[in-house]
C-alpha cells in the first residue's frame, strides 16, 4: 500500500523508448514524495532497451519507483532458462534489446544491475484508491488471487473489463491504444499508446487527472504534435494528413 502524500503517477509501456521516457519524466519533475509507477514493457520493439534501464536506474535516486511486470519482462526472465524460450523472447522483441547493449547481443551482456531490476518487477501495485497491474484483472478476485496470465498477457476490451469488486480504479498498459489516446473508461483506464509505433509514451497523474505524453524522438504532445507528425513523415516517405 502505498504511504506517499506526493503524486502517484502511472507511467505506459515504454518499450525502449528513452527519449520519450526522458521527456515525460522531465515535464513531471518527480519529487521525493511522489511515486511513479512504471505498468511493464519497459523493454524490447524499441532500439534504447539499455538506455531505459538505466534512466529507470537513477529515477530510483529521484523518487520512489514501483515497476509492474509485463508480458515483456516475463518473457526476458524466462529466456535464461532454455533455448526455445531465449528464442521466443528473441522474436518477440528480445533481439532488439539484446543488440542495445551489443551486437550481436547476448544474455551475458546484460549486467546485473539490470537483471535486479527486472526481477524486482510486481505483478501488481494498490493504493488507497488505485489498482495498478500491466494488462488486465477478473474483476471478482483480489488481486493477490489473480491468475499471472490475466495480469500480464489477457487484451483490455472495453466491452468486457467490469469494475473491480473493490471499487478501486485499475490503470493498465499493455492494449496498445493507437489512435494515441487514453482508453478511460471510468473505473478503469489503458494508457499504452503506442509510443514505440510512432504514437505517443502516456503518463496519467492519478491524484490530479494530468496527462503527459511524448513521442519516441523525445517531443512533447501539446508543444509538439505537428513535429512528431512531420517527423513521422519522412520515415515512411509520405506526407501524413
Amino acid at each position: 500500500m502505498s504511504s506517499s502524500t506526493g503524486r502517484v503517477i502511472a507511467i505506459g509501456d515504454v518499450h525502449g523508448c528513452v527519449h520519450a521516457l526522458d521527456a515525460v519524466l522531465d515535464a513531471i519533475a518527480p519529487t521525493a514524495a511522489d511515486e511513479i509507477v512504471l505498468l511493464g514493457d519497459m523493454i524490447d520493439n524499441g532500439r534504447e532497451s539499455k538506455e531505459v534501464l538505466d534512466r529507470i536506474l537513477k529515477l530510483q535516486q529521484q523518487c520512489r519507483v514501483v515497476l509492474i511486470e509485463g508480458n515483456h519482462e516475463e518473457m526476458m526472465l524466462r529466456a535464461r532458462a532454455n533455448e526455445a524460450d531465449l528464442n521466443y523472447w528473441m522474436n518477440c522483441g528480445g533481439a532488439v534489446t539484446l543488440t542495445s547493449y551489443h551486437f550481436p547481443g547476448r544474455l551475458k551482456d546484460i549486467p546485473d544491475a539490470h537483471w535486479q531490476l527486472i526481477e524486482s518487477c510486481v505483478p501488481y501495485y494498490e493504493t488507497a484508491d488505485d489498482i495498478f497491474t500491466h494488462a488486465n484483472y477478473l474483476p471478482e478476485l483480489p488481486m493477490s488471487e489473480q491468475p499471472p496470465h490475466e495480469l500480464r498477457w489477457t487484451l483490455f476490451e472495453p466491452q468486457e473489463v467490469r469494475p473491480h469488486f473493490s471499487g478501486k480504479r485499475v490503470t493498465v498498459g499493455h492494449t496498445e491504444q493507437r489512435n494515441g489516446e487514453i482508453l478511460d473508461l471510468g473505473y478503469a483506464a489503458c494508457i499504452d499508446t503506442a509510443c514505440w509505433r510512432y504514437g505517443w509514451l502516456t503518463a496519467l497523474d492519478r491524484t490530479t487527472g494530468e496527462i503527459w505524453q511524448a513521442s519516441k524522438w523525445g517531443v512533447m504532445r501539446e508543444a509538439g504534435e505537428e513535429v512528431h507528425r512531420e517527423k513521422l513523415g519522412e520515415l515512411i516517405g509520405t506526407r501524413v494528413l
